[in-house]
């Protein structure tokens, strides 16, 4: 009877840890809107340093679906006929496939707004799904972000936050090396032959022949007069 009673009290036990472990799960509340906010930072001179300016466009490309207790993402509106599967969201790749394909097929639908002097853009009040993030106009001095996703909600730690932060990362814009020329001017460049000379090469030369045509002329009489 004793061990009866204690294999009743085990089988509660772990019926009750089931039970909390599934409770434990947390599940998206899809009555709700979340927030993105997206701060823009670079390296530079080896120090993380905010990059305010430029623009940045917010595309909802899916949707959550829900298929018996588990979720994942779908694409919706314009990007239904997208092709593309969302299974890893956080693929660079798939970001610049959607980035394309928004280029191409969605003649810049999405939500764009100016990056602010503190580096950050914010999209409240917004549907919970899958985001795309892209860059058409970069800050000065910098190169564009490479586009991005956001899923919203997001699960950290368990459980899902709906006030989401991102920080891409953007390159500093390299100098070409090309050297601007000097200006030109409209005189010529010297040979190495100086001018000066000239006048006086003249005037010798004028200076010679003279005394030449008079020698050759006294010359001329003298032999006359003998």
């Amino acid at each position: 009877m004793r061990k009866r009673i204690i294999s009743l009290l085990i089988m509660l036990i772990l019926i009750c840890s089931i039970c909390m472990s599934v409770s434990a799960v947390d599940v998206p509340n899809l009555t709700r809107k979340g927030t993105i906010t997206v701060t823009m930072h670079a390296k530079k001179d080896n120090k993380d340093v905010i990059v305010p300016g430029g623009t940045l466009t917010l595309y909802r490309v899916g949707e959550i679906h829900e298929d018996d207790g588990n979720y994942s993402f779908i694409p919706t509106g314009d990007f239904v006929g997208c092709g593309e599967s969302f299974e890893d969201v956080q693929s660079p790749e798939l970001a610049s496939r959607l980035a394309a394909y928004a280029e191409k097929n969605v003649n810049n639908k999405g939500d764009t707004k100016n990056v602010s002097d503190n580096g950050v853009v914010t999209y409240e009040n917004q549907e919970l799904g899958l985001y795309l993030l892209v860059q058409y106009e970069e800050a000065s001095g910098y190169n564009k972000a490479n586009p991005f996703l956001v899923a919203l909600p997001n699960m950290e730690d368990g459980k899902y936050t709906y006030e989401v932060d991102a920080s891409p990362k953007v390159n500093v814009k390299q100098d070409s090396g090309k050297k601007t020329p000097p200006k030109t001017t409209s005189k010529l460049p010297q040979t190495g032959q100086l001018n000066w000379p000239i006048p006086l090469l003249v005037v010798s030369g004028m200076v010679l022949f003279a005394i030449g045509w008079i020698l050759c002329f006294g010359r001329k009489k003298s032999d006359d007069e003998t």
